[in-house]
């Protein structure tokens, strides 16, 4: 956790120019906006950002999900070619499964949005997204689209397109692919429909009171040798354009082959680490509208000055800078800088020169050595609380710099400074700002309301497409170089110390009063006997004093009807414990907790995910919890999981009623395990352990003695073992993504769906995402096929419930998910 509190990877300038502030300014127009101020950057990053002032060209690849991507190229467009690169991905990815932790959907959507991040800040790229969500594993692009509320997406591509304005736009799959993950044609073929649309202003014509209609060049798919050997098919390059990109740059000392392995490696979650290829790559690419094109994807396309008027000037200014560039003295460019900066003011152009206005701002930054940040030492604020704020500046040349004004566009408070910053001389000021009561929390802004299975909920335009929340406490700044003004936005950041790690930085959360959280996702009432239900009460700025109240369904009952809560100060917290009895009949519903603080209603829990590869985030998500009232009979009592990729089962047993006790290595010995009513394997088990091996011995022992072990699914890919169970299967890649698709049960007769619990079709309804996955295709006569389902107009899938008598046990495996 320390270390994903610090500093995170520095945002390269590339990165910095990409982030339009939006809440900088809610009256100046986007050309105008200021923008993040840069980190540091090296005299080769500067003379890398310096070639790149005189190209002017854009690309955009755009796929499904994360790690779609194809980093060789976003590496290469973004440091060798220098054009604006950007990866649009359709969705977050929050369907898919975790191999670092137990967050899933939507909470798995922040970690991969993250990884994203993370990955562009190494290839230097930039990223977008629709509101399309990872509903999981879809066979058609027709259902995909569907589900997905094609025409709200479509808008999402045709947005980002008029907003980015590229010349070329690069899918990752091919339209036509009927054989692949829908999620990937449908990117594709709303990809083919944007092309056209964007620049038709017919189309989505609410949009261009922002933007404008843009048709790129070109509408390109980036084929590979891979597509075609994985399905045993040869591969014709015949036809396609060929472009070598395994080349190196020497300003930053790697290949992009190098900065591309890196940037897939923060896929953290997928588990796609990624060693460096070194060498020549070629990457190929097949026209599929637009200008045609023989020999490179920019081919016709102008990427230099003369695609503004009259800056044929601007373009040799900057080549003079680049010749007369000097890496052991940055700073004796900014004169010739800030000429070239006087030279664009005089041009008229609403696309590339506000674009490289900003892009000088940031070089000329970085040529003075100059250093501004600003910092809270409150991890936490609430709207209405005023926020105490240190801003550090430092000028590590002999120039002239003055810190003019600041400016907080919350708020709309601006102040005077006048401070001259005086050669490697910090100077600091103590500024405070009140958080406009109508401040939004910092929840993500895609999870702030109820979404579709398909489509999360977004209402302002403005935020569709941005990976992340604006800046929660911007400060915008003016600095007077050299009689031109520069302004800049500083991004507030929480900072504190640590005797271990240093100095920690995290972003500033802006949050209700009070946090409300059940233990619980679910509460399972097997019987009609009340249960305590604890609530942890956290109160997020300083004091809180109030009462807790528990909504419930009609015909539960809640006691007491509400507890008094006396919080004395920030991050102090109590439990309040209520008692919750179901009704006699099955039931469902949604309990809810509600903090009621000066006159005001609080319903947020508090989410925090943690990980050294993508920093600390805070979620806000309702204080909820389901409440289900099933007549379950239980046979039993101590349940051993020995855990995969993560999952929320031995949670789900819980609440049933058994005692679960997590297994670890020495606990999984035919005699120790003996204890148990049954052992349970991990979804993905045997894909994540490299002990299971080792384990399953033993665990084949436990069964034969008269155990019972339950397998849940695992992957074809990265398996530790070959031996799965006492008896032989074969686990393939079919699956059942149809949630409502028809469960047959097989063996109406077999005592796994008759004792002690009755199984119907009704124990299927209400399925979430899909049915199951990786079901056997091939397996031992000694195993029983207990149900069968399948997709509509598909074979049925008889090996999703398979178990296998061995001694005086079962071994039970699973692909239902």
């Amino acid at each position: 956790m320390l270390q994903g509190m610090r500093r995170r990877i520095s945002r390269s300038w590339l990165t910095a120019v990409a982030i339009t502030v939006t809440v900088a300014s809610r009256t100046t127009s986007a050309a105008d906006a200021p923008l993040l101020f840069p980190e540091a950057m090296s005299s080769g990053e500067i003379q890398l950002a310096l070639q790149k002032l005189n190209v002017l060209g854009r690309v955009l690849y755009l796929a499904a999900h994360p790690d779609d991507e194809n980093t060789n190229l976003m590496a290469l467009w973004a440091n060798g070619s220098l054009y604006d690169t950007a990866y649009l991905s359709i969705t977050r990815g929050d369907g898919g499964q975790n191999l670092i932790g137990p967050e899933l959907r939507e909470r798995l959507g922040v970690i991969r949005t993250e990884e994203l991040l993370a990955a562009r800040r190494l290839d230097h790229a930039q990223q977008f997204f629709s509101r399309a969500v990872d509903f999981g594993f879809s066979k058609t692009a027709e259902e995909t689209l569907r589900i997905w509320d094609h025409d709200k997406i479509l808008s999402d591509v045709v947005w980002v397109i008029r907003k980015f304005r590229p010349d070329v736009v690069v899918t990752r799959f091919s339209p036509e692919d009927h054989l692949t993950h829908g999620h990937h044609t449908a990117s594709s073929i709303l990809a083919q429909e944007a092309f056209a649309a964007a620049g038709d202003p017919k189309r989505f014509p609410e949009q261009l009171a922002l933007v404008k209609p843009w048709r790129p060049a070109r509408l390109v798919w980036n084929t590979s040798p891979f597509f075609f050997s994985n399905r045993n098919l040869p591969f014709d390059p015949t036809g396609l354009t060929v472009l070598e990109a395994g080349g190196y740059n020497p300003l930053l000392g790697k290949a992009y082959t190098e900065i591309a392995a890196a940037s897939l490696s923060m896929h953290k979650s997928q588990g796609v680490g990624s060693p460096p290829r070194r060498g020549a790559r070629k990457e190929y690419f097949k026209l599929l509208e637009g200008q045609p094109m023989t020999s490179a994807l920019f081919e016709g396309v102008d990427t230099g000055w003369s695609r503004v008027p009259n800056s044929a000037s601007v373009a040799a200014k900057i080549r003079q800078v680049i010749s007369e560039f000097h890496p052991a003295d940055p700073a004796a460019s900014v004169a010739d800088l800030l000429e070239v900066r006087q030279a664009l003011s005089g041009l008229k152009d609403e696309g590339w020169v506000p674009k490289k206005k900003a892009e000088l701002d940031q070089i000329i930054a970085a040529c003075l050595g100059l250093h501004v940040e600003a910092s809270t030492s409150n991890a936490t604020m609430t709207p209405g609380q005023t926020a105490a704020v240190k801003l550090e500046a430092i000028n590590r040349w002999n120039i002239p710099v003055t810190l003019q004004e600041v400016r907080f566009p919350l708020s709309g408070d601006s102040t005077r400074i006048d401070a001259a910053l005086p050669p490697n001389e910090l100077v600091a000021k103590d500024l405070s700002c009140k958080i406009p009561e109508n401040t939004p929390y910092s929840q993500p802004y895609w999870l702030r309301q109820p979404g579709t299975l398909g489509t999360f909920a977004v209402d302002d335009q403005k935020l569709i497409g941005l990976p992340e929340n604006p800046p929660h406490l911007p400060i915008e700044i003016t600095l007077q170089v050299s009689g031109q003004e520069l302004r800049y936005v500083v991004d507030t950041r929480y900072r504190t110390v640590d005797p271990v790690a240093g100095e920690l930085r995290q972003a500033l959360v802006i949050a209700p009063p009070v946090f409300t959280n059940f233990a619980n996702g679910v509460l399972m009432f097997a019987t009609n006997q009340p249960k305590s239900v604890p609530v942890r009460v956290i109160a997020s700025t300083g004091p809180v004093k109030g009462q807790l109240k528990l909504t419930a369904p009609d015909s539960w009952h809640v006691d007491p009807a509400a507890v008094q809560i006396d919080l004395k100060g920030a991050n102090a917290e109590t439990v309040a414990a209520f008692t919750v009895k179901p009704p006699e009949q099955d039931s469902e519903g949604t309990l809810r907790a509600i903090a009621s603080i000066d006159g005001r209603e609080y319903a947020f829990g508090r989410v925090r995910i943690s990980y050294p590869h993508i920093g600390v985030h805070t979620l806000m998500p309702a204080a909820e919890v389901k409440v289900v009232r099933a007549n379950i009979r239980k046979k039993g009592e101590r349940i051993g999981y020995i855990p995969g990729a993560g999952d929320d089962v031995p949670e789900s047993l819980q609440q049933i009623g058994y005692t679960v006790k997590m297994l670890s290595d020495g606990d999984i010995t035919a005699k120790n395990l003996a204890q148990f009513s049954a052992v349970v394997l991990g979804i993905r088990a045997y894909n994540t352990d490299d002990r299971i091996s080792t384990w399953l011995p033993e665990l084949f022992a436990y069964v034969q003695n008269g155990g019972v072990a339950i397998a849940q699914y695992n992957t074809t890919a990265d398996l530790k073992t070959k031996e799965m169970a006492p008896y032989p299967l074969e686990i393939s890649r079919d699956r059942v993504t149809d949630e409502n698709a028809e469960v047959r049960i097989l063996a109406t007769n077999h005592p796994l769906v008759t004792r002690p619990n009755k199984i119907t079709s009704k124990d299927f309804e209400d399925w979430v995402q899909e049915r199951g996955l990786y079901f056997p295709n091939k397996w031992d006569p000694a195993w029983t096929p207990i149900l069968s389902c399948n997709d509509p107009k598909e074979k049925p899938l008889d090996g999703g419930l398979l178990v296998a008598k061995s001694g005086k046990g079962f071994f039970i495996y699973t692909s239902y998910s």
